[in-house]
């Protein structure tokens, strides 16, 4: 068909991609699921195949880029679980979704800045499809590798950009959202009526259907180890809890955050936060023992945050540069109150941060 767009339409988002998601919905309608996939993953236009997306100049943080310190913690995190394993070499920290990698080179810094065998046995590979080389440490991928005999899987915001159904509960129950092209802009238009176990009675709210097999898929990537994740969630009785009438669908534009997801398509962040109870009953089901989530606050406070600030005292800049990025990371009204999930299989202990020994 063809598309007479208006020439103003920049407003609405990067032009080539509002053509490309018409042309898709060929005068009819999407669900919002696969609306949200072609505005972050189209494989020409999509949000994130465009570098600079995140960091203080794009728009919006994650804690690796708010301080290297979020990646020498979860280093050390990586180097408790080599020991409880028995020290194996190699030993393999796999992470989907690495982005440009600002979490690999901090864990690979703190590694090689204490040497040893830990640093020695490491082996870093990221699964990035947008990969663009990063740090030569690190093996880059498109897709996942074979599995790793021992390591730790890890992901950081992985899941909360994954895409959502959206649905909008009538009096008939709750009807998926479907998104369609009026000549002008995107509007929303009702679909098919779902049965969702556990789903709130009134109000918006979204579900993932790929969080589960892609939390599989990650317990997978390691035969003996871990998996640490870390993302913005509830548990399900708090996710789809009655009073949450507007779901958590949220969009990030120069570090505004703002509910249209009709507005800068293709130039915005687009998030809800994730199942935090599916994700560990799909840790459980991939023969993983599961620890109950934390805030990144607790487990960042446990695993010695602070010691990393207090050792810098002799440098009064490096000092006051990791107190504020320990307040941010910690703040409970931002960073802090992300996530932290935790999996274990083929070793023994509470790993550190979630009740054991830090």
């Amino acid at each position: 068909m063809a598309l007479d767009l208006d020439p103003g339409l920049a407003a609405t988002g990067n032009p080539a991609l509002v053509r490309a998601i018409v042309a898709e919905m060929d005068g009819g309608a999407i669900p919002f699921e696969r609306f949200m996939e072609l505005a972050l993953y189209h494989p020409e236009h999509g949000y994130y195949r465009k570098a600079g997306r995140v960091g203080p100049s794009g728009d919006f943080l994650t804690s690796p880029t708010v301080h290297p310190m979020f990646g020498w913690a979860v280093g050390a995190w990586c180097e408790w679980v080599w020991e409880a394993l028995g020290r194996p070499d190699p030993f393999a920290v796999i992470e989907p979704g690495a982005g440009e990698g600002a979490l690999a080179t901090a864990l690979l810094d703190w590694a090689d800045g204490r040497g040893g065998g830990f640093a020695r046995a490491l082996r870093y590979t990221a699964i990035e499809p947008n990969a663009r080389g990063g740090d030569p440490r690190v093996e880059w991928r498109a897709d996942a590798p074979p599995p790793a005999e021992a390591g730790v899987a890890l992901s950081n915001e992985l899941f909360d950009a994954l895409p959502v159904r959206l649905f909008e509960v009538g009096e008939r129950g709750p009807a998926e959202v479907y998104v369609r092209w009026d000549g002008a802009a995107f509007t929303e238009t009702r679909g098919p009526i779902a049965t969702i176990d556990g789903a709130p009675a009134a109000g918006r709210f979204e579900a993932s259907g790929r969080a589960p097999a892609t939390m599989a898929a990650m317990c997978a990537l390691v035969r003996r180890g871990a998996v640490l994740a870390f993302d913005y969630g509830h548990p399900a009785e708090d996710l789809w809890a009655d009073w949450r009438t507007r779901g958590t669908l949220l969009c990030f534009h120069r570090h505004t955050a703002h509910e249209d997801p009709y507005q800068h398509v293709g130039e915005q962040d687009l998030t809800a936060h994730v199942n935090l109870s599916e994700l560990t009953a799909a840790m459980e089901d991939a023969g993983m023992t599961a620890f109950a989530p934390v805030s990144q606050a607790a487990f960042l406070t446990e695993t010695g945050l602070g010691r990393l600030v207090e050792s810098a005292r002799d440098d009064a800049a490096e000092y006051f540069a990791r107190r504020r990025a320990f307040q941010r990371l910690t703040d409970a009204a931002g960073l802090g109150r992300v996530r932290a999930l935790a999996g274990t299989r083929g070793l023994a202990g509470t790993p550190p941060g979630f009740g054991g020994e830090a």
